[in-house]
C-alpha cells in the first residue's frame, strides 16, 4: 500500500469510527453518558428514550454519509463544484427516508428546502453557520495533500450550498487544511494543528459575514486547556466547560482539535474521548478521528471495530480511499 492510500483509508476509517462511537451519546451530558454507559470505549446502543434509539449499534450518521457524498463528487465529476455538491446532498437526503429526521442539522434542513424550491446552490446556504460543512470536509484534504490553496477552493465550493457563511467556511477550511497537512509524510501533531489554525484564518475571508469568535483563537484556547490539564478526564471536562460541545462552529470544531492534541494524534483515543465528552459527540469524533486517521494511517485503526461498522453500514471505505488516491489525486 502507498503511504497516501494508508493515510486516506485511515482518515475515512477514523471519521466513520468517531461518528459511530459518538452516535449513541450525542446530545447527552458527560454525567448522562457515565450513568448509561460508563466509559464508552466501543460501540453501544443509544438509551431507549434517545432520538437515536431507532438506529442500530455502530450506525454512522450524516457526518460520514455527507463526507462520502463529497468523495463521490470527486470520483464521478472529477472536480468539486457547488452545483455538484447540491445534487449530491439532495440525493443523500432522498436516500435516508425516515432516518433523515434523526440527525439532520438546522442549516442543512433550511438549505435542502431552498434547493428543492429551486434556489441557486451558490446562494442557498447563506444562513448556514453550524458545523455541517466542516464535518464533511475531510475528503477535500485527502485529495489535496500539501495543496492548501487547492483545498481552500474546494472547501468554498463544497460549503456554499448549505453553509455559505464565513464562520462555516472558516471551520471547514480548518478541517480540510488539517487533513491536507496530515496526509504528508513528515506531518506531526503540531504541524497539523498549526495548519488547522491557518486554514481557519484563510477560510474566514470567504462567504457571508456572520459573527463568531475566531476559530483559530478557539483552537488555541482548546490546546492550552489540554496542555494545562492534570489528566485526560480533567482535559475533557475543561473542553466541555470552557470551549463547549455544541454544533456551533466556535464550540465543536475547536473541541475536536483539542481532542487531536489530547490524543497525541491517535485516532482511536480521539474517537473514544469524543464519545465521552458529551454534546455533538458524533461530529466531534468524526472530525478528530479523520484528522488523526490521516496522520497515523490505517494501521492505527482498530480493525475489529472497523469491520463492525462496515458490516452495519456497508460503507466500502477501502474502495473510496482507493478511488480518491488513484482515480482523483493521481490523475
Amino acid at each position: 500500500m502507498s503511504l497516501l492510500f494508508e493515510k486516506a483509508y485511515g482518515c475515512l476509517a477514523g471519521l466513520a469510527l468517531g461518528d459511530a462511537l459518538g452516535m449513541a451519546t450525542e446530545f447527552l451530558t458527560p454525567q448522562q453518558i457515565e450513568e448509561h454507559h460508563g466509559w464508552v470505549d466501543g460501540l453501544v446502543n443509544a438509551p431507549s428514550w434517545h432520538p437515536h434509539a431507532a438506529l442500530p449499534r455502530g450506525r454512522v450518521t450524516d457526518d460520514t454519509e455527507q463526507a462520502l457524498a463529497l468523495a463521490g463528487v470527486y470520483v464521478h465529476d472529477g472536480v468539486m463544484s457547488a452545483e455538484a455538491v447540491a445534487q449530491a446532498i439532495l440525493r443523500w437526503a432522498d436516500e435516508q427516508g425516515e432516518h433523515l429526521e434523526l440527525y439532520l442539522g438546522p442549516s442543512t434542513r433550511r438549505a435542502l428546502a431552498a434547493l428543492r424550491a429551486g434556489a441557486d446552490p451558490r446562494e442557498s446556504g447563506r444562513a448556514g453557520k453550524t458545523n455541517g460543512a466542516a464535518m464533511r470536509a475531510a475528503p477535500i484534504g485527502i485529495v489535496h495533500p500539501g495543496d492548501f490553496d487547492g483545498a481552500l477552493r474546494d472547501v468554498i465550493e463544497a460549503a456554499l450550498p448549505t453553509h455559505g457563511t464565513r464562520a462555516a467556511i472558516s471551520a471547514a477550511a480548518a478541517v480540510a487544511w488539517a487533513v491536507a497537512e496530515a496526509m504528508q509524510a513528515d506531518a506531526t501533531v503540531e504541524s497539523v494543528l498549526e495548519r488547522a489554525m491557518a486554514g481557519a484564518v484563510r477560510g474566514r475571508e470567504h462567504g457571508v459575514w456572520v459573527w463568531t469568535a475566531p476559530i483559530e483563537r478557539r483552537i488555541e484556547l482548546a490546546r492550552r486547556l489540554v496542555r494545562e490539564a492534570a489528566d485526560e478526564r480533567a482535559a475533557l471536562r475543561a473542553l466541555y466547560d470552557y470551549v463547549g460541545v455544541d454544533m456551533t462552529v466556535a464550540e465543536s470544531i475547536p473541541t475536536a482539535f483539542g481532542l487531536v492534541e489530547l490524543a497525541e494524534g491517535d485516532p482511536m483515543r480521539a474517537a473514544i474521548y469524543a464519545a465521552n465528552i458529551g454534546g455533538d459527540t458524533d461530529t466531534i469524533g468524526a472530525i478528530a478521528g479523520a484528522v488523526c486517521g490521516a496522520l497515523r494511517g490505517i494501521g492505527a485503526i482498530d480493525g475489529d471495530l472497523l469491520r463492525q461498522v462496515e458490516e452495519v453500514n456497508h460503507l466500502g471505505l477501502e474502495q473510496v480511499a482507493t478511488d480518491l488516491v488513484y482515480r482523483v489525486h493521481l490523475t
